[in-house]
This record gives C-alpha cells, structure tokens and sequence, in this order.
C-alpha cells in the first residue's frame, strides 16, 4: 500500500497554507493533497462575487498547474470516507486506501441547512461552493424575483451582484441588524442606509416564513404576514464547521474539531486547521487570514517545528455598492472608543492603555493592509495618525 508523508484532506487556504510551511523545511518529502471538488482550490470569498460577471473553472485558484509540478505536490480530485487513526489510513471513494506519516485536516464548513415547511430541500439554493454558484448562474437565468434568507456577508454581496443582473431582490434576516457577527449597530445602520437606498429590498427582525405552494411556478412565501411570490430561493443562514469525518473517525470534536495550541487534534500524527478547528476558548474563528494563519501552523507542527498559535484579530472585509467595510469588533468592554471621520471615511478605534484592539472602518479601501498591521501590531493613536493620518 503506498505511503505518502504528508496528506492534507481540503483544497482551502489553510491546506494551501500547511503546505508551504512544510515545503520551507522538506523540499522532497511526498505531499498529497486531496480536494473533494472539480477543479483547483479556489478562493472561495470570490466565488458569490462572480455571479453577475460568470467565471471559468480556474478562475480564483489559489495556485495553477505549474506551482503544483514545481513544487512536488500531488493534487488528488476525491472524498475521504474514512480515516484509520490506529492503522495511519485513508479509504478514499474512488482511490481505495493509502497510508500517511502526518495528516491534516482542513475540511473548512458546510452551509447550514434551511428548512422551509412544505418546500422542498432542493429548491432552496446554497451559494457556498463554485459549484453551487455556477448552479445559480445556469438554472436560473431566466428567473426574475428572488429571496434571499440571510443578511450576513455572503448574502449582502450575492443580493447586490444579483442587482446588477437586473434581477429583483428580498433580502431577509431574522436579526434587527446587518452582518451583525462583525457590525457593530452604527456600522449595520450605515449599510442598512445604502441597501435601503438600492433596489434591494431588505426585511429584517424576520419572526414568520412559510410556503403557501405555488403559482405559475412561483413559490408564494408569507415573510411577517406579507406575501411574495419567488422563482428562486437562495439560502445564506451561516455554516458549520465540516467534522463528520472527524467524527467517524473518533477524533474529538465539539462544534470543530478540538485542538490545542499546536493545533495537534486528539489522535497522534492529525492536526486541524481553519474554519474546521476549535480552540481552547471554544472559538471557531471562520475567516480567510485566520484559516490561512493556522494551516502555516499546524504544518510546521507537522514537520517537528513546535509554533504556538496566537489567536489574534483577523478582519472582515467586504465591499457592496461602491462602499467599503472593515471590522474586527471589541470582544471585550471598557475599550476606549475613538471616532474620526473625513471625507466620506469614518473609523471607530478601540483602544486598552493606548492600544489598538479592534477598528471598523468605512471606506479607505486602498489603506486596509496597513490598518490590519496596525491592529495586529496594536499601534499607539499617535502612530496611526502618523503612518494612516485622514
């Protein structure tokens, strides 16, 4: 049975991520990296941003064919169904079995499923994966009105591309307030003004949603006692950390897969990284840098080089008609709050003995690089007014 040194089960940042800290200390060792979709890991933030413009199969790879020759990585197109901690071996699908020295898993989240009484599961649309994208893309070109349910990230930026295809939009939330894991209430105001002033029309504090059937092929569905007829359902109501081949495998998990600060999971030679891993503090911190941050770890882990893991700020960022948003909100009180604004950029600064501990910003687009050092680095208010001045 063939024996790889290195497997990292995902095609997401944080795979991408271990593997090039592996590479900066074993240039030859076998690397096998194993996706369970169609086409090169991609970035996946993109994706939902590519639904009006349409994009190829290889558009946003992280890497391309060549990175991968060069670099001695085999990239397999299947799904692990099991993981024999006792034995070091995978059973693939397709593949059969193989054994490995270290495993990573970096397996990221799965949409959480919508259930609409009396509807079924297959006409309400995920938008998570290209795959699920381009499946909108194709089979619902022709359809006019739709409801999105979820006014987080993912689903203000799927409305507002859908906006730009003409096409009619009801957003809804069952929160009084947008993206509200990262806003605070002033910032969710702000966003709520620009959405409110597009074509979109927005729904919040949502306390009733059920399907009458439908008419003419359109699904009547009663939002808060008003009723509206859709051709096209799209589901954006968060994810879950994927561990259900943690699970079968008898790796300890809770929400994520549990790791400590090496990000070693609870069997020998398996580590976790990403959306998929929870921390100590029983966080799951469900972003790019974050994701990206770990894989580097956990695979230096990997190769014997013991690096802690600080969990510190990483951002949100988006950016929807024209107007730019940053945040990584205080997760704490008694944080001294800045406010400055000029020229249409307005940024809240949280401060603990004149330290930047979180910022949302509005506007600024061009500077965003240099505040995330500032709050990873947890500049002074006189240093930001001296490298970042408004």
């Amino acid at each position: 049975m063939t024996t790889k040194d290195f497997v990292i089960i995902g095609g997401s940042i944080a795979g991408l991520s271990a593997i090039k800290a592996i590479r900066e200390s074993h240039q030859k060792t076998s690397i096998l990296w194993i996706t369970n979709e169609d086409r090169l890991p991609y970035k996946r933030t993109k994706i939902n941003k590519g639904i009006s413009a349409g994009f190829g199969k290889e558009d946003f790879a992280l890497i391309d064919h060549n990175w991968l020759i060069n670099n001695h990585i085999e990239l397999l197109y299947d799904h692990v169904q099991c993981i024999n901690p006792e034995n070091h071996e995978l059973t693939f699908l397709h593949r059969g079995n193989l054994r490995y020295k270290k495993l990573i898993i970096a397996t990221g989240n799965t949409p959480n499923q919508l259930n609409i009484e009396g509807l079924k599961r297959e006409k309400i649309l995920p938008v998570y994966t290209a795959h699920q994208a381009e499946n909108i893309i194709r089979t619902t070109a022709h359809s006019k009105k739709y409801l999105i349910i979820g006014a987080g990230v993912e689903g203000v930026e799927t409305a507002e591309q859908l906006i730009k295809l003409d096409k009619e939009v009801v957003l809804i939330d069952q929160s009084d307030r947008l993206l509200s894991r990262f806003l605070t209430p002033f910032f969710s105001d702000l966003m709520k003004d620009t959405i409110e002033k597009s074509p979109i029309k927005l729904i919040l504090n949502i306390h009733q949603l059920s399907y009458q059937g439908e008419d003419n092929k359109r699904l009547k569905i009663i939002i808060n006692g008003e009723e509206f007829e859709f051709d096209t359902i799209i589901s954006s109501i968060g994810y879950t950390p994927n561990i259900q081949l943690a699970l079968n495998s008898h790796i300890a998990c809770n929400k994520g897969i549990l790791v400590n600060e090496y990000l070693q999971t609870s069997v020998p030679d398996i580590y976790a990284a990403g959306d998929v891993a929870e921390h100590h503090n029983g966080l799951i911190t469900g972003l790019w840098h974050a994701a990206e941050k770990q894989g580097f770890i956990a695979g230096k882990n990997s190769v014997g080089i013991p690096s802690k893991l600080s969990l510190l700020p990483f951002r949100m960022k988006t950016e929807v008609f024209n107007e730019f948003y940053f945040a990584v909100p205080p997760y704490e009180n008694n944080l001294k709050l800045i406010i400055e604004e000029k020229n249409k950029v307005i940024r809240h600064m949280y401060f603990k003995n004149d330290k930047l501990m979180a910022l949302l910003l509005k506007n600024d687009k061009d500077r965003a690089k240099t505040y995330q050092q500032a709050l990873m680095e947890q500049w002074k208010l006189s240093a930001i007014h001296e490298k970042i001045p408004l």
